[in-house]
């Protein structure tokens, strides 16, 4: 069951709204390393959590991802793909079919499925009726798993990233006057190159109303850099809690106050390095 009605009179009474996205990857991060990230401090920053309901699928895998995310003390809203990204777009689904296109035209799988709505469009000049469902059934690559319970899961891969920057477009599209920044809580690469994709086509979706409303993102790295910096973490905490070498985006504040940017893989003593000078560095993603 979609949620729009409640999101909608949340937005419609309030101003310069800061609205945070929910993927599964941070959330697990999260609930592992539970002492250091508290659900009412990583999210005081924040008016609204809103979670796609392809996300929150695999979230529900976990009854303690489920209640992490309970746990929020900020309003928090399950957006449906079917029923509520319509709204959003005011009930024009070859728009908002676009928008889904572009977001993941990096997808085979996808292209092919686009491919046959398209050609369907194209005959009967609307979409077929169940098209979401169809697209999310069968437009991404499948990986099984086993659940806490010994059941198998299937995850679709890139199709929470895809919903999640979907949506946070039809956020700027339906709401640009009462938004002032959207957060991505996500470590996915993939998510920047949906990102990309999207903001390279704004202007063939005639849907967006003010690009200029920012659209980041708050990964691991990032919660790790702010924890150390408000001094819930120190340094040598980040040995157990990164362990893995991981692509970090950076900037650097030169002394003529030019800064240069930085996309590389970093291991863990190269990261503490930088997160002990976040005076000079800041973290992108």
């Amino acid at each position: 069951m979609g949620q729009y009605e409640k999101l909608n009179e949340e937005i419609q009474g309030g101003n310069n709204l800061r609205i945070l996205i929910i993927d599964n990857n941070n959330l697990e991060f999260c609930i592992q390393n539970e002492p250091f990230f508290p659900a009412n401090t990583i999210f005081d920053n924040y008016d609204i959590i809103l979670t796609p309901e392809w996300v929150h699928s695999e979230i529900a895998h976990s009854d303690r991802r489920l209640q992490y995310l309970a746990s929020i003390p900020k309003p928090s809203y399950i957006l449906s793909e079917e029923e509520d990204y319509t709204r959003l777009v005011d009930y024009q689904d070859y728009r908002l079919m676009k928008l889904f296109d572009y977001a993941s035209s990096s997808i085979t799988k996808a292209r092919k499925k686009m491919g046959e709505f398209k050609k369907f469009y194209a005959i009967e000049q609307d979409l077929p009726d169940n098209w979401i469902a169809d697209f999310c059934d069968n437009a991404f690559e499948i990986n099984e798993t086993t659940g806490p319970a010994g059941e198998m899961i299937e995850l679709r891969k890139n199709a929470g990233e895809t919903s999640i920057l979907v949506l946070a477009y039809l956020l700027v599209h339906h709401y640009s006057s009462k938004i002032s920044r959207i957060t991505i809580f996500s470590s996915d690469k993939g998510s920047l190159t949906i990102k990309e994709h999207i903001m390279d086509n704004l202007g063939k979706m005639e849907l967006t109303h003010n690009a200029k409303i920012p659209i980041t993102f708050k990964t691991t790295d990032i919660l790790i850099a702010e924890a150390c910096k408000d001094g819930r973490i120190q340094s040598s905490d980040i040995l157990s809690i990164r362990s893995n070498p991981r692509t970090v985006i950076y900037t650097e504040l030169l002394d003529d106050r030019t800064t240069h940017r930085y996309k590389g893989v970093l291991d863990t003593n190269e990261f503490i390095k930088l997160v002990d000078s976040l005076d000079k560095y800041h973290i992108e993603f």
